[in-house]
């Protein structure tokens, strides 16, 4: 019997032996390859660190502004608040019927309380040429005589304005020396109506010591009415039991004279029985 053959495997080709110095280069790129992802995973994470830490700054330099905002704010309203404040007064006052809103500070420019005051070129009053002045501001003799008189009788007259408000200072004076007088004059008048509650009290407490001592006095005689009633019943009490003595002392005589007759009486029988 012919048993049939195995056909024989095909021989595979070999691959051929790879060298230490290609495994090293392999190895090498491998580790640089690996080494060039950590970079770049390390440059990503830089990055996302630097971009969180630009967007925290932007916030705190955004909270800052609204800070910042906030207290701008907060001091125009006080400043606006302020402004309504005394643009309310001022409406009051004027009695405007309205608020006006202030929107600037007005500067008070009425330095001389009302009063005008001529402005004067004193540069034009001084020559340049003391040989050869040249003045504008010149006044001729009436000038002169006339402006003094008219500055005399005005000077005469402020004279009498002082006087009048002296004197009328005076008499307000003399006023506040009046209500005083008569501050002090009631004040008198009271300390003398309390002097005359004082009086008052005294006599109230005299007459009030006067009853007292009449109370005292009417508890004295009720004590001598009790010690005269006593003294009534003391003797009553002595006589009732003189009384009851003397009865009981008669009693006592009537039993002795009883008895006595009833001894006489049986002498009496016994004597006439010895007789019969």
């Amino acid at each position: 019997m012919i048993r049939p053959t195995k056909p024989k495997a095909e021989k595979t080709a070999k691959s051929p032996k790879t060298s230490l110095g290609e495994r090293a280069t392999k190895a090498a790129q491998a580790t640089a390859s690996s080494l060039n992802t950590t970079a770049q995973t390390i440059a990503q994470t830089r990055n996302t660190i630097t971009d969180n830490i630009n967007a925290v700054t932007g916030g705190i330099a955004a909270v800052t502004g609204g800070v910042g905002a906030v207290a701008g704010a907060i001091t125009t309203g006080r400043a606006q608040v302020h402004g309504a404040a005394i643009d309310a007064q001022q409406a009051t006052s004027t009695n405007y019927g309205a608020a006006q809103h202030r929107t600037e500070i007005v500067k008070e420019t009425d330095v001389y309380g009302g009063l005008s005051v001529p402005e004067l070129d004193f540069n034009g009053m001084i020559p340049t040429d003391f040989l050869n002045p040249n003045l504008t501001d010149t006044a001729t003799e009436e000038q002169l005589t006339a402006g003094l008189e008219n500055y005399a009788g005005a000077t005469r007259a402020q004279k009498l304005y002082q006087a009048g408000f002296n004197y009328v200072s005076e008499v307000g004076k003399t006023k506040q020396v009046y209500h005083k007088a008569q501050q002090q004059i009631i004040k008198g008048a009271t300390e003398s109506v309390k002097v005359q509650q004082e009086i008052v009290r005294f006599d109230r407490q005299n007459i009030e010591l006067e009853t007292d001592i009449v109370k005292r006095e009417q508890s004295g005689e009720k004590l001598n009415q009790e010690q005269s009633k006593l003294l009534g019943m003391q003797k009553e009490t002595t006589q009732i039991t003189r009384k009851i003595e003397a009865l009981e002392a008669m009693r006592d005589a009537d039993i002795q004279s009883v008895q006595q007759r009833t001894q006489m009486i049986l002498q009496k029988l016994a004597a006439d029985t010895i007789s019969n």
